[in-house]
């Protein structure tokens, strides 16, 4: 008779409980990197010349769902050793992240509210200061995404709508990069494969108020980008600043060179080696020597 009640109870006692979907991604990396010394943030070069770099960034993500349709998940980020982003910050960045930083989300038809401390990017620009939670959804053909630092009374945010070949962006914040208010609006305009894009803003800071067009066609393997920029502030035209870049892509190889205004040149090249195995080489050749960089090696994906 006791083993029957002490069964019952263990039945009552986990019927309530979730069943939970875990999650792992990541991905691990070797290289061998010249960065001319630079110091950066969480990381400082300890050689002027080729030196050896590996590390690893670990994403686990645990999930579930209720009866009626709210799911949950919840997730973290651990890391070690020092990781190349040659493709966009090209920077030797720190892998450091603790278990304790943990991002939580919550959905229900089709909204989802975030919550990550410090740990979500701002709407208007990722150069401004994280965000604390965000909440995005679509309202009416309208994609809306909301931040907002509730301690620091700062918030963004980002809308977007889609008219046929049309899309219209506005964005904005009241804590730019110069703290203040800032906003911005574009209209890209898709015609074949000829992609343009307008795009201006007004900032905190008057020097900043960029205004832009690009353009961007593709053509099977390859794809040809081009942005005038007219600068903010005083005496600027459109042209002053500008970005081309040409992107090739075919089978398991990809490449691009990109130039600008200030001969600023990046060269990248990839080749897929299967199982989530991909081998790199990029060198970033700007003004001066103490922003370039030079780097080739392997990553791992999972």
């Amino acid at each position: 008779m006791k083993k029957v009640l002490l069964t019952t109870t263990a039945l009552v006692m986990t019927a309530g409980v979730a069943a939970a979907e875990v999650s792992f991604s990541g991905k691990t990396q070797i290289s061998l990197t010249d960065d001319n010394s630079r110091t950066y943030d969480g990381y400082t070069s300890v050689s002027d010349d080729m030196q050896f770099t590996s590390g690893y960034d670990f994403d686990v993500t645990v999930s579930g769902a209720s009866d009626n349709g709210i799911t949950m998940s919840g997730g973290f980020d651990i890391g070690g050793g020092s990781i190349v982003d040659y493709d966009d910050d090209d920077a030797i960045e720190a892998q450091g992240a603790a278990a304790a930083s943990m991002d939580v989300a919550v959905s229900y038809a089709g909204w989802t509210l975030k919550v990550d401390q410090n740990g979500i990017d701002n709407a208007y620009t990722d150069d401004a200061a994280a965000q604390d939670a965000s909440l995005s959804g679509n309202l009416a053909g309208l994609s809306l995404t909301l931040t907002a630092d509730l301690e620091a009374d700062h918030n963004s945010y980002s809308a977007s709508y889609t008219m046929g070949d049309f899309v219209v962006t506005a964005t904005g914040t009241n804590d730019d990069e110069a703290n203040g208010d800032a906003s911005a609006v574009s209209v890209k305009y898709t015609m074949g494969d000829l992609a343009i894009t307008y795009k201006t803003a007004d900032e905190a800071n008057d020097d900043e108020d960029d205004s832009s067009v690009a353009l961007v066609y593709s053509m099977d393997n390859i794809t040809l980008s081009y942005t005038s920029i007219e600068p903010g502030g005083a005496n600027k035209d459109f042209g002053d600043e500008w970005d081309m870049k040409v992107s090739y892509a075919a089978g398991p190889l990809s490449a691009s060179f990109n130039v600008d205004e200030a001969d600023a040149t990046t060269m990248i090249a990839e080749y897929d080696l299967g199982g989530g195995v991909t081998a790199f080489a990029a060198q970033h050749d700007k003004a001066g020597t103490a922003s370039d960089l030079t780097t080739m090696g392997m990553t791992f994906k999972f």
